[in-house]
């Protein structure tokens, strides 16, 4: 007799959303100003917030702790 999967076997891990960074915590983050994030972003060292909603301006957690690994030497 074959062994049947079971249910937790059948089970995808899904992924949830990340957490949505906004820009007034991202520099109380990063300890600096608007417009050094800003240079940041337009020079590369930084990456580019996304637009969520159509509306709603930030950068995922992950792309924040990503940064923070390869910075935090």
């Amino acid at each position: 007799m074959k062994n049947k999967p079971t249910m937790t076997a059948k089970v995808i891990t899904l992924n949830q959303p990340q957490r949505l960074i906004r820009i007034g915590e991202m520099l109380q983050l990063l300890t600096c100003s608007r417009t050094t994030l800003y240079r940041w972003v337009r020079d590369g060292s930084f990456p580019s917030p996304l637009m969520r909603g159509g509306r709603t301006l930030g950068w995922p957690a992950n792309y924040y702790e990503r940064w923070l690994e390869q910075h935090d030497h």
